[in-house]
């Protein structure tokens, strides 16, 4: 290419019905062979820029001018959204990703070519067979990724493309990356975390307010995790007499075609606990919290949640709380406020109570002022803080949350822990997250637990 593959001149974006502008003044020039990262907190209008990139924002009052691609490539631009889910359409794995190709009327010869190259630079072979909601949330995201690879477009949007991503799944990333700047693809990438594109990207662009200001500096992020906050205060006190919530025993769980998940997994509960699971894609993170709170039956093993045998998810409400990995599957209300007050309502409690429970759950959220907003049109990482306010409203004595940080920048992600620590004391509630990263702070869990292969071993406590 010897023309920007992307040029975007004093582009601005105002949404449907929305008072403020979500982008102002925008101006991007890239060349094949290039690769620029954007990165801002949540709501900077990252998304939104690559939602304009790609052609894809209808309606609104947009202005200025915007081009993908070199008028001779069909299709001139690939986009992989922050949400994965959002563009799965076929049942398996290789289907997904004959898709593209297909519709493109490729020939099945070179259509399978293309699929098996993909699926082997995401490092999903082997996987042709899999129906696609068998995979963890990282693996879809991989898949997505394949799924625009094989279309072999001259530029790639990336949103937030390693929220999802364990170690392996971003060195796998940076791989792919690196291989299509040698074949002279553009590529744009927006991400909370600049890590990964290191020497990779050719340009850093922070994003604030809807503008692009000057290039940020790599140091506030090159170590993800804080010195231990609590090292001075002591070691917290263990609760080994505290009452048990959840017992599992020897659990194991299989998916279709007899492939184990859980095996002989074993792990307690107790009242007031911080536990942290850390574990790579498709370790079984979410599959623990599935069988916890009874969405799921265990093949063989023992169950005690609450002091049930193996409830049923009726039988806990209220009493558990449960962020889903995917903060869209959680999600149906108009507004943030109804959202947040759904379960209030569906327990009985009076007009009050909701309010006050509400508008305390989002104000720790840092979500007042968007009460009034539709969570639909929200950016990724501030509909993770809808759905995190939503659990928190309902005051569970256990909040198990999938994957919390994903969409959420490095301060946030701080804050998200800070909120759990402040509410976990003030409710004795136990909380037990899951992440492919390490936390930020590493002494805010009383236990941590690696999980690898379906099951559990002892990390450390703090």
């Amino acid at each position: 290419m010897t023309s920007n593959a992307v040029e975007v001149v004093d582009l601005s974006y105002r949404y449907p019905g929305a008072g403020a502008e979500v982008l102002r003044g925008i101006s991007l020039f890239l060349k094949g062979g290039e690769c620029i990262c954007l990165t801002g907190p949540s709501g900077c209008g990252k998304s939104t820029l690559l939602l304009a990139i790609s052609g894809l924002l209808k309606g609104g009052d947009l202005k200025g001018s915007c081009r993908a691609g070199n008028g001779d490539r069909t299709p001139p631009m690939g986009i992989v959204f922050q949400n994965a889910e959002s563009q799965i359409l076929s049942t398996t794995v290789e289907d997904e990703v004959a898709f593209g190709p297909m519709n493109l009327g490729l020939p099945a010869g070179e259509t399978g070519k293309r699929v098996r190259t993909a699926l082997q630079a995401v490092g999903l072979s082997g996987y042709e067979t899999r129906n696609v909601e068998e995979l963890s949330a990282g693996e879809k995201h991989r898949l997505t990724l394949a799924s625009v690879l094989s279309m072999e477009p001259p530029v790639f949007l990336l949103d937030e493309p390693t929220a999802q991503l364990d170690r392996k799944g971003k060195e796998a990333l940076r791989a792919i990356l690196q291989g299509l700047k040698e074949r002279q693809y553009a590529i744009v990438v927006a991400d909370h975390d600049m890590r990964p594109y290191q020497g990779i990207a050719d340009r850093f662009l922070f994003m604030k307010n809807g503008r692009i200001e000057d290039e940020p500096s790599l140091e506030p992020v090159l170590s993800a995790t804080s010195p231990c906050r609590l090292a001075e205060e002591g070691k917290r006190l263990s609760r080994p007499d505290a009452h048990p919530l959840i017992g599992l025993s020897k659990v194991c769980f299989s998916r279709t075609k007899g492939r184990p998940v859980l095996s002989d997994l074993s792990m307690d509960v107790r009242t007031g606990e911080r536990i942290h699971i850390l574990g790579d894609n498709g370790a079984g993170k979410s599959t623990l919290f599935k069988v916890i709170t009874g969405l799921l039956r265990p093949d063989s093993g023992s169950v005690e949640i609450l002091g049930k045998s193996l409830p049923k998810p009726e039988h806990l409400k209220g009493r558990i709380g449960l962020l889903l990995q995917n903060p869209v599957r959680q999600i149906f209300e108009n507004t943030v406020y109804e959202e947040v007050a759904f379960s209030l309502r569906r327990q009985g409690l009076s007009a009050a109570e909701i309010e006050e429970r509400t508008v305390n759950a989002l104000a720790m959220c840092d979500l007042l002022d968007l009460r009034g907003r539709s969570p639909f049109n929200l950016s990724y990482g501030e509909r993770h803080r809808v759905t995190l306010a939503s659990v928190m409203a309902i005051r569970p004595q256990v909040l198990l949350l999938d994957e919390p940080f994903s969409g959420l920048d490095f301060e946030f992600r701080r804050r998200v822990l800070d909120i759990l620590e402040a509410f976990g004391k003030q409710y004795g509630c136990a909380i037990v997250l899951t992440s492919h990263d390490q936390l930020i702070d590493p002494c805010w869990a009383d236990r941590s637990f690696l999980m690898s292969d379906g099951r559990l071993t002892d990390a450390g406590a703090a």
